[in-house]
């Protein structure tokens, strides 16, 4: 079951701090140098000031037909009521996100001639999720990942449906310095305040060593942190070594790590690697909702105990206490960049929003072409440029 919530009118003000939102000039422009030739939108997931601003640039561009909220996040619920002529969905239950999604977008499809895509988080790309939206008729899904492409993802049979992601793209790289640095600055408050610990006393063990991983550990290694690192590429694992980091057999740096960091969101549902730490071990990790926990609690392997307020979540595997610690505060970012580079990965989802209503693509994961991304970046600097 999913609660309608009544839409609001257009508002350029954010209710919970009273300062205007985001504008988004870059985007506009994009979206006026490449329109949409008829699509219909429907955005999952929490939403904030900053997606709010979002849509209601593309809504006069192509047909933002519902925001579909996480039940919980309050806030969410507030800002996504303020998007002018858009029905606000709320399932009863987080695990309902993505059979909500699939069931409204199989409504949507049997009665609108223009394509549907799904934009959200990463979970709906999971077996179930992308099957059920597959089935229902989703032309395909965006994903505005920030951490890399979930493991199951990389298979087009099991996906099953088309995605588009700015993950991996020829604009990636130019959010990971300032996106590592407030991983690593959210991480060394939260230890401090929720635990009474310090980077520099801690060794971090990060898992992978590619796209954003490699601004975080330098990030950490300023902030005091003994840092290594466990990529299974042979490459990446160079570069790390070339970059000064500690490389040894992933067993021994997890066995030894005070804390982990797990940007693909693996390592909760890995039981024998969660075996190898100790306790009181803290992981953090971008691509695991703790919002989403099965029915009897749990997530992945591990069950929830305690809930921090701010992020952090003590948690049990077997009869070891475990810290996960999820997301990261842009606030650790200065205030202009983060509103900068909200509005060039806008430009970014939009086109592939556009790209996927232009076309039916095969089953797979996929990012903008390499000069389409070249024209993001012209306007982007072309609306920028002179006032930096």
């Amino acid at each position: 079951m999913a609660r309608a919530t009544p839409v609001g009118t257009r508002s350029s003000v954010d209710l919970g701090t009273g300062t205007r939102q985001p504008q988004l000039p870059a985007l506009s422009k994009v979206v006026e140098a490449f329109p949409a030739d008829g699509a219909c939108l429907v955005v999952t997931g929490e939403v904030g000031p900053g997606t709010v601003a979002y849509l209601q640039v593309l809504a006069d561009a192509l047909d933002v037909s519902a925001v579909i909220t996480t039940p919980g996040h309050e806030q969410s619920m507030a800002a996504a009521a303020h998007i002018s002529d858009v029905l606000v969905l709320t399932p009863d239950h987080p695990r309902d996100l993505v059979r909500t999604a699939a069931e409204y977008t199989g409504r949507l499809t049997r009665r609108a001639s223009a394509p549907v895509v799904i934009q959200g988080p990463g979970h709906l790309l999971s077996e179930e999720g992308a099957g059920l939206l597959a089935e229902q008729g989703a032309r395909g899904a965006v994903w505005s990942a920030q951490c890399g492409i979930p493991r199951q993802t990389q298979d087009p049979v099991q996906l099953r449906l088309p995605v588009f992601t700015t993950a991996g793209s020829a604009l990636d790289s130019l959010v990971n310095a300032p996106a590592g640095y407030a991983i690593a600055q959210t991480l060394e408050t939260r230890l401090r305040r929720d635990l009474a610990r310090s980077l520099s006393d801690c060794t971090v063990v990060i898992l992978g060593y590619g796209e954003r991983h490699t601004a975080v550990a330098a990030a950490l290694r300023v902030l005091g942190a003994e840092v290594s690192v466990r990529d299974p590429d042979p490459i990446s694992t160079c570069a790390a070594v070339l970059a000064g980091y500690r490389v040894t057999d992933r067993a021994e740096l997890l066995s030894s790590a005070d804390v982990v960091i797990d940007l693909y969101g693996d390592l909760p549902v890995d039981p024998a690697a969660l075996r190898l730490l100790r306790p009181e071990t803290v992981v953090l990790t971008e691509g695991f909702l703790l919002s989403d926990p099965h029915p009897d609690g749990t997530f992945g392997a591990l069950t929830r105990v305690e809930q921090y307020e701010g992020g952090t979540t003590v948690c049990r595997f077997e009869d070891k206490p475990l810290y996960l610690m999820t997301g990261f505060a842009p606030s650790h970012v200065d205030e202009r960049i983060v509103g900068r580079l909200h509005d060039l990965l806008c430009c970014e989802l939009y086109l592939c929003i556009r790209e996927l209503a232009s076309r039916p693509h095969p089953s797979g994961v996929r990012q903008l072409s390499p000069d389409q991304c070249e024209e993001i970046a012209w306007i982007w600097c072309e609306t920028y440029g002179r006032s930096a």
